[in-house]
């Protein structure tokens, strides 16, 4: 009987633990980090990753990327509206670690 018992015993703890989740975050595997842009202004603008055209923003509008981790990244916003003679332009270098959340705000 005290044999039984011990194998129940046994028997529970070993089926009752559960396998800890160690797959990584897509972030790691990705190596990406999240921006999160915020148009504090009523003019679209159009965002720039290293001279690559992104997204486009709307005025009062926030929206997310997902950018490859890396130094020196060139950020930069274009007004695409509502300008009389220049279009306000902002840049911004930034550094970009995986899986970490940075945020900017334009203009």
């Amino acid at each position: 009987m005290k044999k039984l018992l011990s194998i129940l015993t046994l028997s529970l703890v070993v089926f009752s633990c559960k396998k800890s989740d160690t797959s990584p975050n897509q972030c790691e595997t990705n190596k990406t980090g999240t921006l999160t842009i915020s148009n504090n202004s009523n003019d679209n603008y159009s965002i720039y990753v290293d001279d690559v055209y992104k997204i486009s923003l709307s005025g009062g509008s926030i929206k997310e990327i997902t950018l490859n981790e890396g130094n020196n990244r060139n950020l930069n916003a274009e007004q695409t509206d509502g300008y009389l003679l220049y279009p306000t332009t902002k840049s911004e270098s930034l550094n970009i670690v995986r899986c970490s959340d940075y945020t900017w705000q334009i203009p």
